[in-house]
């Protein structure tokens, strides 16, 4: 009688990116262990899948990984009989996570193991283990958690410099910071300029036209950041700092620094009324007090904004959003827009880049305060919030673009501070796109999420183009003989991005050719192309790989 075979998937996982770009990295070294083991129980039946799935830099308090993902659609799909991990915590470092594993698990008669904590799931020993095991992980978790929080803000009451990339005006030596006067002399003309202004959008302008960039800095690595024209969002984070009279701040909380001010106390006080007039006719001229909760953010393609309107049908009061051109449902359109940010909320890496707090022990933080906001949305969506998050909603024929207020969600998430934001990470845009289709059901109208109309000309999408040119553009340049490194230093970019962007100049051409065209599966993304822990260099599996058919 022939043995029967049980195909075992091996999972990986870290919680950053440093390291990734070694030859023999940490999530190999996890592998080569679960490959291991399978091996010694070959007679058992047990082999090991081709298929891999490795999560690099993602943490374990969230299930919105790519490959973890991908793990439990090929689960449901029948395709695995044995998870195997390095560690438990490798798999998740949430109870809550895990319960909801574990139910797949049993629902498609999937058994786990860990290497290195010798049980599975297949008897109940082995199942109590496990969630004894797992609330010391998350006990872990939530205590480090709480001790990097006491430390960033005992340091703060003391006006401590916590690290990271120092403001425009300042230089750090020994771990304080020093004037630098060529810089502060263009902090004191930024503020002063503000002033005369009084715009930041005019501001903005005239720092570019007079050539006056953020601060260009040389990280401990050798690698070359900053030097970017200012953009509106890094603008108001620099006339907001107050490091530049001499304090730090800790969330809501302002601490005597322990270095020389900048910034004179009569014109900082006259910059923080301006900012704080142009932020109420801000939100009045957005209509803050309206009960429609996108109002002053939803734009037409064309510029002009959706009004918010109401009507009377057979005893029912109805909410939408009017253009010209067409008319949208107003609880729709909310419940898309709400939905993802919900989701994005869920994402705590991916928040931790957008809004810049860079710092890898942040990602647990970021993660608790943006749980707390995503369960509010999903209770009762407030304005506030909205507007922190978002700066405009943009819909297309076939598409909304959803861009991101990145100044208003670092407020949000407590982290609006340069100690440990990284201002040049405002300097692009950051937009979410749906596809959607708008269909006439009865006398009023329907959006259809997903759906694509053939009848329409798909459009592309504008991340993804620039991604796919600048993997050829840096293939020339590592052709005619250039390194990563000397890369990413000319284009002020971490060369590991380099490495993994250049990949997608050996797309398959059917590929590319789609993703020019807009034919892109539903989901696929810059970031999310880039973050592949692995591109195939068969064209088939290429497709297959990335869902295009």
């Amino acid at each position: 009688m022939v043995a029967r075979k049980f195909r075992c998937a091996i999972y990986t996982r870290k919680s950053t990116d440093e390291g990734l770009d070694q030859d023999f990295n940490s999530l190999e070294a996890q592998r080569e262990s679960c490959a291991a083991y399978i091996m010694s129980q070959t007679h058992e039946g047990w082999e090991a899948l081709p298929a891999h799935y490795d999560d690099g830099g993602y943490s374990g308090g969230t299930l919105e990984r790519p490959a973890l993902q991908s793990l439990m659609q090929d689960i449901g799909k029948g395709l695995i009989d044995i998870v195997v991990v390095y560690k438990v915590d490798r798999l998740t470092r949430s109870l809550a996570d895990f319960a909801k594993l574990v139910e797949l698990f049993d629902r498609h008669s999937v058994s786990f193991v860990s290497v290195t904590q010798a049980f599975n799931t297949t008897n109940s020993m082995g199942r109590l283990t496990l969630n004894v095991l797992l609330s010391f992980a998350q006990f872990e978790r939530e205590v480090t958690a709480e001790r990097i929080r006491d430390k960033f803000r005992a340091s703060k009451e003391k006006g401590m410099w916590m690290g990271g990339k120092p403001p425009l005006g300042y230089d750090v030596d020994k771990r304080k910071l020093i004037i630098n006067e060529g810089e502060a002399e263009q902090v004191r003309h930024i503020f002063d300029r503000y002033l005369e202004l009084g715009s930041a959008m005019a501001l903005m302008k005239d720092l570019d036209a007079r050539g006056i960039h953020s601060k260009r800095w040389t990280t401990q690595k050798g690698r070359t950041i900053g030097g970017a024209c200012f953009t509106r969002g890094v603008l108001y984070l620099l006339l907001q700092n107050p490091i530049y009279i001499g304090k730090i701040r800790h969330k809501d909380q302002i601490h005597e620094g322990l270095h020389a001010s900048i910034i004179d106390m009569k014109t900082w006080g006259k910059v923080q009324d301006l900012l704080a007039r142009n932020r109420h006719e801000n939100r009045t001229r957005k209509n803050a007090s309206a009960p429609s909760l996108l109002a002053g953010l939803l734009f037409h393609k064309d510029g002009t904004p959706f009004r918010p309107r109401q009507s009377q049908l057979q005893g029912r009061r109805l909410h939408y959003y009017r253009h010209p051109e067409t008319t949208l449902p107003a609880p729709e359109i909310e419940s898309i827009v709400t939905s993802e940010l919900i989701a994005l909320l869920g994402q705590q890496t991916e928040l931790c880049r957008i809004i810049g707090a860079d710092h890898p022990n942040l990602i647990e933080l970021v993660g608790t305060t943006a749980a707390q906001h995503a369960a509010q949305l999903k209770a009762q969506p407030t304005r506030e919030v909205v507007l922190n998050l978002i700066e405009k909603v943009t819909v297309e024929q076939s598409r909304i673009h959803i861009t991101l207020n990145r100044q208003g969600m670092a407020e949000l998430l407590g982290y609006a501070d340069t100690s440990v934001v990284n201002e040049d990470a405002y300097s692009d845009p950051v937009v979410l796109t749906r596809r959607y289709q708008l269909k006439r059901v009865g006398r009023g109208k329907k959006l259809i999420i997903g759906a694509k109309n053939p009848n329409e000309t798909a459009q592309p999408d504008a991340s993804l183009l620039k991604s796919i040119a600048r993997a050829h553009a840096w293939l020339e340049d590592l052709k005619a003989g250039l390194s990563y490194k000397e890369i990413g230093a000319r284009d002020t970019i971490d060369e590991r991005l380099v490495a993994r962007t250049v990949r997608l100049a050996f797309l398959a051409p059917d590929i590319t050719r789609d993703i020019l065209n807009g034919r892109e599966p539903e989901g696929l993304t810059s970031q999310g192309l880039i973050r592949l822990p692995k591109l195939p260099a068969n064209w088939d599996e290429q497709r297959e790989a990335l869902g295009f058919t």
